[in-house]
């Protein structure tokens, strides 16, 4: 039974994630049009865009940590139930209208909600899973979320010229030529939320008897000792990830001409090497070698590649360096999350809901402070990010090298 219940959650995930990865190469198009004729807060089409990405993952980092609390209290199924009805209904909206101050507002509510998915998909697999074998689980779970980013840009080059609602329009509600793509994706979501209510509606975890013992404290309790360093590792690979979603697509655009369909198939390069590097890779060596060691190697693949994607220049080029910079990401993200599940069994939910919560905090950063030294210089972003990156990972390397001699 727990292992048709993991296969249910990977595959609701995937589907989540489907959706989220079809609105990836779309976004910044859609939200530039639609700033182009608003003047609203008088700012740049491009410092907009980093707002409606960068808003996203802040709203995850409040609410994140909330829904992981609720999760263990309540039990994981309403909690990932209700994330993604709501998750879904946003999704759907966005794509009907070109007013900018709600496409602002649906982009909140999708954070809002978007928010339960991926901390408590995380804290039940880890209710069903053996501390042995935790870290290959968690690693098909990221493997999940980042298959399902591989197809959604994919989708997208597909149905981003479909016109089915030509024409409709009812007060603020109008469609456009991203109607039908933020559609699909809204379906995808509605699948997974269908998939939970009859499969998952009545499975038990271990949160309610487990999880919520102590649940008389406060956040910051939980925000000392071993998870520390961790909340911290993953702000700043998250903040690279996001800077680099955010910008590359102008980026490309700008120095290259690329169009939405090479942008759609190079994240969804990101999206296969983070798949593969966790499905066939992370998890056997999170077992094998620990997350200790995979650590380093990761966050210097992400540095190197942040580096590189200043000078490449050609399309091949581009799918290497981006490949580098997914298995950097596939490395850091499973083992971020195998050492925060092993802490403790008490309180699961609410340390991945800290996890997506600071993760998410990344993702908000990287999207504004990209957009900002953006419209400085466009490299800039690239050199500033790399450089703290390969920071992180010297500081890694002298810690072991450290702790090897006190023993």
């Amino acid at each position: 039974m727990e292992k048709k219940e993991i296969t249910i959650l990977l595959f609701c995930l995937f589907l989540v994630m489907i959706g989220y990865g079809l609105t990836l190469p779309i976004l910044p198009f859609l939200v530039e049009q639609s700033a182009k004729s608003n003047g609203f807060l008088n700012i740049s089409p491009a410092l907009h865009v980093g707002l409606m990405t960068g808003i996203f993952p802040l709203m995850q980092f409040l609410s994140a940590p909330f829904w992981g609390r609720w999760s263990d209290r309540i039990g994981r199924s309403p909690v990932l139930a209700a994330g993604m009805g709501g998750y879904a209904l946003s999704l759907i909206l966005f794509g009907w209208t070109g007013d900018l101050v709600l496409l602002y507002m649906l982009r909140v509510g999708g954070g809002l909600f978007s928010a339960s998915v991926l901390p408590t998909v995380n804290s039940w697999v880890t209710d069903l899973s053996p501390v042995t074998n935790r870290g290959k689980v968690l690693a098909w779970t990221g493997g999940s979320a980042s298959l399902g980013v591989i197809f959604g840009p994919v989708l997208s080059s597909f149905f981003i010229d479909v016109n089915w609602f030509a024409g409709w329009s009812w007060k603020l509600l109008a469609a456009n030529t991203y109607t039908v793509p933020f559609i699909i994706a809204g379906g995808f979501s509605v699948l997974a939320l269908i998939a939970v209510l009859l499969w998952l509606s009545d499975a038990s975890s271990q949160s309610e008897s487990n999880s919520y013992q102590q649940s008389n404290l406060g956040f910051l309790s939980i925000t000392k000792g071993e998870i520390l360093p961790i909340l911290i590792y993953a702000l700043i690979a998250q903040g690279a990830l996001s800077m680099f979603e955010s910008t590359f697509a102008l980026h490309a655009q700008q120095t290259l001409g690329y169009s939405v369909l090479e942008m759609g198939f190079i994240f969804m390069t990101c999206g296969l090497g983070m798949s593969i590097s966790q499905v066939g890779l992370t998890g056997f060596l999170i077992d094998w070698w620990g997350e200790e060691r995979l650590l380093p190697i990761g966050y210097l693949l992400i540095g190197l590649a942040l580096f590189l994607l200043m000078f490449v220049n050609t399309f091949i080029l581009i799918i290497v360096v981006v490949s580098i910079l997914a298995v950097g990401m596939a490395l850091v993200t499973p083992s971020l999350a195998s050492l925060t599940s092993k802490i403790s069994e008490q309180r699961v939910g609410e340390r991945m809901g800290l996890l997506a919560s600071i993760s998410s905090l990344g993702l908000a950063a990287g999207s504004f402070l990209g957009a900002g030294l953006y419209s400085l210089n466009i490299h800039l972003p690239y050199f500033l990010c790399s450089s703290v990156v390969l920071i992180i990972f010297f500081y890694m390397i002298r810690r072991h090298q450290n702790q090897e001699v006190s023993l």
